[in-house]
């Protein structure tokens, strides 16, 4: 009766946070599959596998965010330590990219080997990876082609401030970690005082899926109870996005 309730509770949750998609019509002969499909995708199973899936996505997307900032700092890392070495700037950022363990700036590489804009490149893959570490990189590859300037320092420079940022973004994490469990077990307490009340003997769950004034609470509740993780999540992520 638990996992039901459970799961009867997140599939609601997601059919009402989840977006609609707008769909033209293609013909008659289709008109009874689409709405097979629509009756099928609104099951409380879809819904929750559904709901399941964009809490995934969502964790895997920070995790990639997070995978991508590193192995850029190892980038420009290792460009600067190629630098040092002697090599030309172009090969040195070609050796750099092979041994980073994410291809982030491919398109860069090839600019490179072909003696193109490397710094435009970068700024264009800066922008659709978010990743400031390569504007930044760009910037200062741009000025040691009109200066003259010595690049090894400048990318050595820039990686060791960037890593400094990075531990400092982790450390705000962890420090965040506290609020966001407490969101989430303040979000928590309802569905169990419903569980408590059903163990009572108090038909909490037949009120509220028995009539409409039920039916309404209940959209309500679920309403304030993701508007209230949302605006915890907002807060916590302007805080980490502003180091």
């Amino acid at each position: 009766m638990t996992v039901l309730l459970i799961a009867c509770l997140l599939s609601f949750a997601g059919y009402l946070l989840a977006p609609v998609p707008i769909r033209r019509p293609i013909g008659y002969s289709r008109g009874r599959q689409q709405s097979t499909e629509s009756v099928a995708s609104r099951t409380p199973g879809a819904l929750l596998a559904e709901l399941m899936r964009l809490i995934k996505r969502y964790v895997r997307r920070r995790r990639s965010k997070e995978d991508a900032r590193a192995a850029a700092i190892e980038l420009v890392a290792a460009f600067a330590a190629e630098l040092r070495a002697g090599q030309p700037v172009r090969q040195a950022f070609t050796r750099a990219q092979r041994s980073c363990p994410i291809p982030l700036a491919s398109r860069a590489v090839s600019v490179a080997q072909l003696g193109g804009d490397v710094p435009r490149v970068l700024r264009s893959e800066a922008e659709r990876l978010d990743l400031p570490i390569l504007q930044s990189l760009a910037a200062l590859w741009r000025v040691a082609e009109g200066s003259g300037a010595g690049l090894a320092q400048a990318a050595d420079r820039l990686a060791i401030a960037e890593t400094a940022t990075q531990q400092a973004r982790a450390e705000v994490t962890a420090q965040l970690a506290g609020p966001r469990a407490t969101a989430k077990v303040l979000a928590g307490l309802p569905v169990v005082g419903v569980i408590l009340g059903s163990g009572l003997g108090a038909s909490p769950i037949a009120w509220l899926v028995g009539s409409f004034w039920g039916w309404l609470v209940l959209a309500f509740g679920i309403g304030l109870e993701f508007l209230g993780l949302w605006w915890i999540s907002r807060l916590t992520n302007a805080v980490e996005s502003s180091i």
